[in-house]
């Protein structure tokens, strides 16, 4: 049985990214920049057969929606107040312990520890060594799962399926658990085991996410001649374009910006980088996280 060091109170029941657009941003005219090619990932599996297409059309108006919450999670996390935001942030700094989700004075709380192990790297990422990650059984996965109650009343299981590692957290395929819940938990899981100014990446796999792996797959991929399944190469989506703030705008993108805003002082860290990435006909996603200290002229902020 794992000892946990730290606590968890979490009621599940407050969703602080729940929030509509109030205006469409004008459709701009995609930057070629934006996107980088990568290295061809080790050992990438692809898919044979068709699968039928029964995602939804993807409309303008979603992605300029997509687009301007975007801005606002990286104006949120860029800037230390909200003077220079569009509207205030939403999102406040998550004091959440990963104890008090496993053994909480009220056991309404209470959310069942159904997998609790030291595993071996995801096999989704490939080589763990260019990112200094660690290779071996040093992996901690975490699964949790909580009765509630939806919107039309039915009843069932919020889950949790994560693992962490130094540096890093991993979102599995999370089942009926939304992005603010996500980002609180993912956050305690890590601190649990390692100090919280120590994360630079977070990784989603497996996205079934069907906002957010629409977008990519029938917007931003064929933007530029790209098909995800069967794609060979990892794309990286640069800091402050169009592509990089409609990811950030999608539900996996947002509860991203929401955990950095939940576990870092706003205008300390940055996303520089947004990953994606086909494993066996997938989405895969990485987001890279960086400090940001002010240069010496005050005037510009680098990333380190």
């Amino acid at each position: 049985m794992i000892s946990f060091r730290t606590s968890l109170a979490l009621d599940g029941t407050t969703s602080i990214l729940e929030e509509r657009c109030q205006e469409d941003l004008e459709k701009k005219t995609p930057n070629k920049q934006s996107v980088k090619h990568q290295e061809k990932l080790p050992e990438v599996k692809t898919k044979s057969v068709d699968v039928p297409d029964l995602h939804p059309v993807m409309t303008q108006e979603m992605i300029n929606i997509f687009r301007q919450k975007g801005n606002d999670y990286q104006s949120w996390i860029n800037d230390q107040d909200d003077t220079s935001c569009q509207r205030p942030c939403i999102v406040l700094p998550s004091t959440l312990k990963l104890d008090e989700l496993i053994q909480p004075s009220d056991d309404s709380k209470r959310w069942d520890a159904y997998f609790n192990a030291w595993v071996d790297v995801p096999e989704e990422i490939g080589d763990p060594r260019p990112l200094n990650l660690p290779i071996g059984m040093d992996y901690h996965q975490l699964y949790l799962r909580k009765l509630g109650v939806e919107k039309d009343g039915s009843v069932g299981w919020n889950k949790y399926h994560g693992r962490v590692a130094h540096t890093a957290i991993f979102a599995d395929n999370n089942v009926r658990l939304d992005g603010p819940q996500w980002s609180q938990i993912a956050q305690a899981h890590y601190q649990g085991f390692f100090d919280i100014d120590s994360l630079k990446y977070v990784f989603r796999m497996t996205v079934v996410n069907e906002e957010t792996h629409t977008f990519v797959d029938k917007v931003l991929y064929p933007r530029y001649g790209f098909e995800l399944v069967g794609d060979s190469q990892m794309r990286a989506w640069l800091y402050d374009t169009d592509d990089y703030r409609e990811i950030m705008g999608t539900p996996l993108g947002k509860a991203v910006g929401a955990l950095v805003l939940g576990a870092f002082p706003r205008g300390t860290r940055r996303i520089i980088q947004i990953l994606t990435w086909q494993y066996d006909g997938d989405l895969q996603m990485r987001f890279d996280i960086s400090r940001v200290s002010l240069a010496q002229d005050q005037s510009n902020w680098l990333c380190v």
